[in-house]
């Protein structure tokens, strides 16, 4: 996966989001037009107000509406404003990040969350709601997991980690933040069970 790992020491944060939106466009059936209306949709869901005072296209009202013409000219102008910001002709405005990370879908947004807390040393992790969402968590560890074993088999071929890895580096460093982060919710999930009064020990499967 290409992110902008390598570079994110020069990386402004717009760059980075941007950066995520792009890779998951370009791996996925997900185009322009899927993204630009699941950000809208975010929008609307975060922060309606500024939403319709900057002019954002609300489509599930539009929806309603059963006016074809108008949905089909609103679409065409909201494209038009992400595909700015997505080319970086256009500087992302900070009211919209929030939700630009929350319209990624769930791979490339957990990718983005870790790579913008790693910036600060941090670790991005999501809270767990469920025991399906541990299950989740569970299989997207070993997959996290899967990654390390192959890029640092890469890595240490020769028994160390030196220069001649560089190459290696970007992709290691965030494989090995995937990990922690993962593995992180899978542990507050247990001490959450064991701290419990009656700690419900059903099969998270």
């Amino acid at each position: 996966m290409q992110t902008s790992s390598s570079r994110h020491n020069v990386q402004t944060r717009d760059q980075v989001l941007v950066a995520h939106a792009a890779n998951q466009i370009a791996r996925t059936s997900l185009s322009q037009d899927d993204f630009a209306q699941a950000l809208s949709r975010e929008l609307y869901l975060s922060c309606p107000e500024k939403a319709l005072a900057k002019e954002v296209p609300d489509f599930a009202a539009l929806t309603t509406q059963n006016d074809v013409a108008e949905f089909v000219k609103a679409t065409g102008r909201w494209l038009k404003r992400v595909q700015r910001w997505l080319s970086g002709d256009q500087e992302m405005p900070s009211w919209l990040e929030e939700s630009w990370v929350n319209a990624l879908e769930p791979e490339f947004r957990d990718h983005c969350v870790n790579e913008l807390a790693g910036r600060h040393g941090l670790t991005g992790a999501r809270q767990m709601n469920s025991d399906q969402c541990a299950n989740k968590s569970f299989g997207a560890l070993i997959r996290a997991l899967g990654d390390v074993i192959d890029t640092g088999s890469e890595v240490f071929d020769d028994q160390v980690m030196c220069e001649q890895d560089l190459r290696h580096l970007p992709a290691f460093a965030m494989q090995c933040r995937q990990v922690e982060a993962k593995a992180g919710e899978l542990g507050r999930k247990a001490e959450q069970l064991l701290a419990s009064p009656r700690p419900n020990l059903k099969s998270i499967a």
